[in-house]
């Protein structure tokens, strides 16, 4: 679900419509005061949307991306991974300033990107900064085909959410709860993997990590 186009159908249920929801019911569990909500494009529009929907606060385009930068959260270094973030993501100074706002993005990984975008957004005018997560906490590594980090390297391994809305420089933060993730699929939740939230792999992953030719660190 994580990397499927909008438009795939899963069981009866579009992906477009279970991101949607996942907004709405961000929403919901996380409200919070606030003039604009705006996404982290393209990841986060579709929450976005349904967050605004859900709160009734408008949605906007406060940022801009560059189409020829692809995922930061995978590049090999963090170097590489700071320097694309700077290219990838541009602020709209007349839509966000004197604004408190309410960014959407569908994950948190190292928390790069949500540095960084919190110091653009408050550099571009922004009045506050409160970021709302449509999944929740990424604590455990994925070995079935999304290469991110270690588990060292997961900030919500190391964190709670209140020490990673420190890091990151926000206002707050929300992470959508698990029974919210899988409400707004509308999936049974023993059909769906949430092994990268809850550490519940659905296989041995000493044998899916050797498979994918990684060293397993569960540490």
């Amino acid at each position: 679900m994580y990397l499927a186009r909008p438009d795939t159908v899963i069981s009866g249920r579009s992906i477009n419509a279970s991101r949607l929801e996942m907004g709405r019911i961000l929403a919901r569990e996380f409200p919070v005061d606030a003039d604009l909500v705006i996404a982290t494009p393209d990841s986060g529009t579709p929450a976005a949307i349904g967050y605004a929907q859900g709160s009734g606060i408008p949605y906007g385009q406060g940022l801009v991306k560059n189409a020829y930068v692809g995922r930061t959260f995978i590049q090999p270094t963090q170097l590489a991974r700071q320097r694309g973030i700077r290219l990838k993501l541009n602020p709209l100074p007349e839509v966000i300033k004197d604004k408190r706002l309410v960014v959407v993005d569908d994950s948190i990984v190292r928390g790069n990107t949500q540095r960084a975008l919190v110091k653009m957004l408050r550099d571009a005018g922004a009045k506050e900064v409160h970021i709302r997560i449509s999944s929740p906490p990424v604590k455990w590594p994925c070995f079935f085909g999304i290469d991110f980090a270690t588990r060292s390297e997961l900030i919500a391994n190391q964190k709670t959410v209140d020490e990673i809305c420190e890091s990151i420089g926000a206002d707050s933060l929300g992470y959508i709860s698990i029974d919210g993730m899988v409400e707004a699929t509308r999936q049974n939740s023993h059909e769906l993997c949430a092994a990268c939230f809850d550490g519940k792999y659905p296989v041995d992953i000493r044998m899916a990590a050797r498979h994918a030719g990684s060293d397993l660190e569960l540490n």
